[in-house]
């Protein structure tokens, strides 16, 4: 059985890092996949600078690590939307080195074919560069104005409620347009709506439904999501069914211990095994 290691949100947190490195270096999967919330929690010009030196330092050295410990590892990663997109090009500088960028595309690994997204719905947050309207229907978000980075500086953004496009819905469409949904896993930072996988702490659920919508008219076999960190300790699981369709939010939340899920892409169901909650 060939095991992958799937986690998210570390938010630039050292010893959840140094708990990958101590899991890989155990167990030796081929495939580590990390999917999205990357660098610490850092706003304005000088949060973006913050992470930066981040993902150019401490995460460049932390890859390597990883395939010092497990030679021939795929790395896989995704930003989420607490990271801040200017960034996006020292992950490129990296891709089909140190690791492969998930982001918009699908990708074989390992014999499986992997696509990924990091867009979330509008959240209550202010860093706004991951995120979008859901399906250009009609939404009310608590939160439109915000940042968004470019050219190594942030600046105001507002969203149009007059003008809800580009959307999530509008992602997944073109990322299917890659690869066939009902034979690939998905990488998706939000979870989709409406299941144990995106739940907050006033029991609200606070998924995308434009990928709820997709799961179910698409099907496939598993979807890794991270993004609302607490959900598992809310809904009291860290799994969840849409259909057919299997979906994984292991939490990051109210524990010194790394959440994550180890998994055998190829009979995911009877594998799937999370680091701390059994």
């Amino acid at each position: 059985m060939s095991e992958w290691f799937f986690t998210s949100d570390l938010h630039g947190q050292g010893a959840l890092y140094e708990q990958v490195v101590a899991q890989v270096a155990m167990r030796r999967p081929p495939v580590v996949i990390l999917g999205g919330d990357l660098a610490p929690h850092a706003t304005g010009s000088e949060g973006l600078a913050r992470q930066r030196v981040f993902l150019q330092g401490f995460f460049v050295e932390f890859a390597r690590r990883l395939h010092e410990a497990a030679p021939g590892l795929e790395l896989l990663v995704l930003m989420g939307n607490d990271d801040w997109a200017d960034n996006m090009n020292v992950l490129d500088e990296h891709d089909g080195a140190l690791w492969r960028v998930l982001h918009g595309r699908a990708l074989t690994v390992d014999g499986v074919r992997v696509a990924g997204l990091s867009w979330v719905p509008i959240t209550p947050f202010g860093i706004k560069d991951w995120e979008r309207w859901e399906d250009g229907e009609e939404e009310s978000p608590r939160r439109l104005d915000g940042w968004v980075s470019r050219h190594g500086a942030v600046e105001p953004h507002r969203f149009d409620s007059a003008h809800r496009a580009p959307t999530i819905a509008g992602a997944l469409a073109e990322l299917e347009g890659q690869t066939p949904p009902a034979r690939t896993l998905f990488v998706l930072h939000s979870p989709p709506h409406g299941t144990r996988c995106d739940m907050i702490g006033a029991h609200v659920h606070v998924g995308s439904r434009a990928i709820r919508t997709f799961i179910e008219r698409r099907q496939p076999p598993l979807v890794l999501s991270g993004h609302i960190h607490e959900s598992p300790r809310v809904s009291a699981s860290w799994r969840d069914r849409v259909g057919e369709t299997i979906t994984v939010n292991p939490g990051q939340f109210g524990t010194p211990w790394l959440c994550g899920v180890w998994f055998d892409p190829r009979h995911v169901a009877a594998s799937l095994r999370h680091t701390v909650h059994g």
